[in-house]
């Protein structure tokens, strides 16, 4: 083959929906040889990994695997999806293959399904401790060892797979591919790859088309129209070089876009680690192509000991929350005080029945930046306060949100006007439940010698 052609619908399956049209005109346009698309990630934090659910609505999900499926299906064209659900667990991959088997019925699709599980079972990490540490393994965050604690606190652990099962999944004539946790940029690449094109070329335009057109700009003011819908990016692969364009004319893939979407969420601006090696994007040159379209060459992949990142994570309580409106000039001078001395209290009160943390978002003061936020010689009008309660079960956080609810409703302090009332209560009740709280517990590459070791795949007739 001297090219290969394949469309991201949408930057995130599940993300304001593909935009119908521009999917078709793109497929009519360009025939391409597969569409290929995220559907997850862990930007969103460690509950819906923990929990098994997913981080878009159900009928955004629907909406899109329809008009994909939709369209390459009776065109033969295959489909790509990595990190299914959100997150890319046994759960959430479950629920949507049931997504995908409801759109099949009701638009009579008939098509060879490959399901790729990255779930990791703990009876494998444990097989390899030694010393109370995964063989392996270090973290990505302090360079510390898998500790074998993590491990069994975890209640799960998923694998960010390449491209290698995706290509499996390619070579036995499956027609549609749903992973689990997967890197975005695999997705992309596995079928250029597959097809012997250059691995380092193919994983960087996985690695700028993983988002869609957030990898374009804009060209004429239309972004209130394009806001409604995901716009498709089309990355062409040819032998030394591949090309990027937007499915509309009033954006376009330049230079500067493509180079900035490159650096997105990367630790290192020049390099990007997968499994098997390193995308080296030291020597990428960037052109434009055309008025819509960027030609990119120069990036190479280095090989490395394989290895294969796990995410998991671990149960850590049970969360209330509490959401009030703080109005008074002289409560809000004091309120980093007052806060202070009510989970004190708190601390005092309830530090016997169990362990607890009480995290205070301030609005308007400091809640998004913290202790970072610049310094500031205006005092705001009023701030809108959170106390996030974490505790071991679910009654003891409720029990400390209502108790912080009274005290600072009635908190007597310096210069008080009223008797009560120091707040406003959002709602009634004042304090919401939010269920159980997970947090990340591991984050460490284990090397492995054979990735089918950490990958189960099912085939499904749909």
């Amino acid at each position: 083959m001297d090219q290969v052609t394949v469309i991201t619908p949408v930057g995130c399956i599940g993300n304001r929906g593909v935009d119908k049209d521009a999917l078709i005109r793109a497929i009519e346009e360009t025939k391409p040889d597969a569409l290929a698309m995220d559907a997850g990630s862990m930007d969103c934090g460690p509950w819906y990994l923990g929990a098994g659910k997913a981080h878009s609505p159900t009928l955004d999900i629907l909406w899109d695997l329809e008009h994909v499926l939709c369209q390459a299906v009776p065109r033969g064209i295959p489909v790509i999806i990595g990190s299914a659900g959100g997150s890319g667990a046994r759960a959430h991959v479950d629920a949507t293959v049931e997504m995908i088997q409801k759109v099949a019925r009701e638009n009579s699709l008939h098509f060879r399904l490959a399901v790729i599980y990255s779930d990791i079972p703990k009876e494998y990490l444990l097989s390899r401790a030694e010393n109370g540490t995964v063989g392996g393994t270090h973290s990505l965050d302090d360079g510390s060892p898998l500790r074998v604690e993590a491990v069994e606190e975890s209640n799960v652990i998923v694998g960010l797979m390449g491209v290698e099962p995706i290509i499996d999944a390619l070579e036995d004539g499956a027609d549609v591919i749903l992973c689990g946790r997967a890197s975005d940029s695999a997705v992309i690449a596995a079928y250029p790859i597959w097809k012997g094109f250059d691995r380092g070329l193919s994983y960087h335009m996985g690695d700028i088309m993983e988002c869609g057109e957030s990898a374009a700009e804009e060209l004429r003011p239309t972004l209130r129209a394009l806001a409604h819908n995901r716009i498709p990016i089309i990355g062409r692969m040819e032998k030394d070089s591949f090309y990027l364009w937007p499915a509309v004319d009033s954006l376009a893939c330049t230079p500067n876009s493509c180079l900035m979407h490159s650096f997105y969420e990367r630790m290192d601006i020049r390099a990007s680690k997968f499994p098997g090696g390193v995308l080296d994007k030291g020597d990428a040159h960037y052109t434009q192509h055309d008025p819509n379209t960027t030609k990119i060459w120069g990036s190479r992949f280095v090989d490395e000991p394989y290895s294969i990142l796990l995410e998991g994570t671990k149960p850590v309580g049970y969360r209330y929350v509490l959401i009030l409106g703080v109005r008074t000039p002289r409560m809000i001078e004091q309120l980093d005080e007052i806060l202070a001395d009510i989970e004190e209290i708190a601390q005092k009160r309830f530090g016997a029945y169990g362990a607890f943390k009480i995290h205070w978002h301030r609005f308007g003061k400091d809640a998004v930046l913290q202790g970072a936020e610049m310094a500031s010689n205006v005092a705001p009008s009023e701030v809108g306060v959170v106390a996030d309660v974490v505790a071991e079960t679910a009654d003891l956080a409720h029990d400390i949100a209502c108790d912080l609810q009274t005290r600072i409703a009635f908190w007597r302090y310096p210069g008080r006007y009223t008797t009560a009332g120091n707040v406003a209560m959002t709602l009634s009740p004042a304090s919401l439940e939010g269920g159980p709280v997970y947090e990340f517990s591991i984050y460490h590459p284990i090397l492995t010698d054979d990735y089918r070791d950490l990958i189960q795949r099912q085939i499904i007739e749909v």
